[in-house]
């Protein structure tokens, strides 16, 4: 019984660290001080790569939104760069005013916090984990899973839209549940929040919606909204 138990606190618990849950608002706010006074934003240039992509194609609906998360992962590369996007991330602040982020270090090293900048400088960068020596690219890798019948009642196809085992795989699994519905640029925020815990941004037990996967998937999907509606 103890060991049981045990496997489904750490399932639990990888689900917690690297993961997005249903119906988590996000409020996204910003220095605007921070904003005026930075108007041009020099950084590298960072790559999307679509090197694995895995989709339902069973029926018009999955071709539909197989349509849809092409266009999303097409419009990536285009988001990231924006000096919109650069500066967003930079100009965000806290529910406490701070520009800040919740829990903004790596992995599991609290003795290096991150500013803003730092946060930006490490997206750019794209080195993931599993990915050693691919700089300036973000490599997606990514599978829509619908889940078999006996499935369906399990935490993650009832509540979770995307995982990534960041410590020991460079996939993306996406939760069809939520797929078969969103838009564009909710694919977007998606992609790019599952990808952020490749780079080592995991997930706390405090204000997850102020963390870097949360508010920084939020930005790219707002950025990405805007494009598309141009």
């Amino acid at each position: 019984m103890k060991k049981i138990l045990m496997i489904i606190m750490i399932a639990c618990s990888q689900l917690t660290f690297a993961s997005t849950t249903e119906g988590l608002y996000v409020p996204l706010q910003y220095d605007n001080h921070y904003l005026h006074n930075h108007q041009k934003i020099h950084t590298d240039y960072i790559s999307v790569v679509a090197e694995d992509i895995s989709f339902p194609d069973y029926s018009q609906l999955d071709l539909r939104q197989k349509a849809r998360y092409e266009k999303a992962v097409a419009i990536i590369e285009t988001v990231l760069n924006s000096d919109e996007f650069k500066r967003k991330v930079l100009s965000y602040k806290r529910s406490d005013g701070s520009r800040l982020y919740q829990k903004n270090y790596l992995w599991s090293n609290k003795a290096e916090t991150l500013t803003n900048e730092e946060v930006l400088s490490v997206i750019i960068r794209g080195d993931e984990k599993m990915r050693p020596g691919t700089f300036n690219e973000m490599n997606i890798n990514s599978w829509v899973k619908k889940c078999n019948w006996w499935q369906r009642a399990g935490i993650w196809c009832r509540k979770v839209i995307g995982s990534t085992s960041p410590s020991s795989s460079f996939m993306i699994k996406h939760n069809w549940k939520f797929y078969k519905n969103y838009e564009t640029h909710q694919m977007v925020a998606n992609i790019v929040h599952e990808w952020l815990h490749l780079l080592g941004f995991l997930h706390g037990n405090e204000n997850m919606r102020e963390e870097v996967p949360y508010v920084v998937g939020s930005i790219a999907g707002e950025v990405a909204q805007q494009l598309l509606n141009e």
